[in-house]
């Protein structure tokens, strides 16, 4: 029977559907017009729908697309934190340990024993060893030592290493070698600025 509504509705001549003379139609007339209308509304409301859902299935996606950039770049963040976080362990790490190298006020008189027995274990004469003015830097305070040496090259090599090989910092910043006279006996003399420094909490040197 709806297939011959259908068939009816199709074969229908739109000029013969007056509003005006609606009142006149035929019970088959004003069926037709009717299922018509009510299909035209679902089909306006289908479309409606899905393009609403097509709308938001698009928004949706965008959404979609925006927080999985944001997953992997917090992915990429988090994977680099950790890398960074070793950075800085092992940064922490070397500093107790450049620290731990760093003489006290009870220990400057031991560190400059040290650097004497090193001079006279290497086979040098000491002329002359004595703190200079400290230096104060911006994070630390530098504690300058002037050497006067007398020794043969070789053992002028001996103490410098040894130096190096102190268990608190030293370094040399400054040397001068010269024959000690002009007998040719190969002696030499050796003026030496070597420094070793403090972190300012730490107590001042004499």
């Amino acid at each position: 029977m709806a297939a011959h509504w259908l068939q009816s509705l199709r074969v229908l001549e739109l000029h013969e559907l007056n509003p005006a003379q609606s009142g006149d139609w035929s019970l088959r007339r004003k069926s037709l017009v009717a299922l018509a209308l009510v299909g035209f509304v679902l089909l306006a409301g289908y479309l409606l729908q899905i393009q609403s859902a097509l709308t938001r299935l698009e928004q949706e996606r965008a959404t979609e697309t925006v927080l999985k950039a944001g997953f992997e770049s917090m992915a990429a963040h988090v994977s680099g934190l950790d890398a960074h976080l070793q950075q800085v362990q092992v940064l922490e790490s070397s500093f107790r340990h450049l620290m731990a190298q760093l003489p006290r006020k009870a220990e400057v008189p031991a560190l400059l024993d040290q650097i004497s027995l090193l001079g006279l274990t290497s086979g040098l004469m000491i002329e002359r060893i004595q703190w200079l003015p400290e230096v104060l830097q911006p994070f630390y305070s530098e504690l300058p030592l002037q050497l006067s040496l007398v020794g043969a090259y070789h053992d002028f090599g001996l103490f410098v290493s040894g130096l190096a090989g102190l268990p608190r910092i030293v370094t040399v910043q400054d040397f001068t070698l010269a024959p000690l006279n002009d007998a040719g006996n190969g002696q030499l003399r050796m003026t030496l600025l070597a420094s070793t420094y403090r972190t300012h909490d730490q107590e001042s040197a004499p």
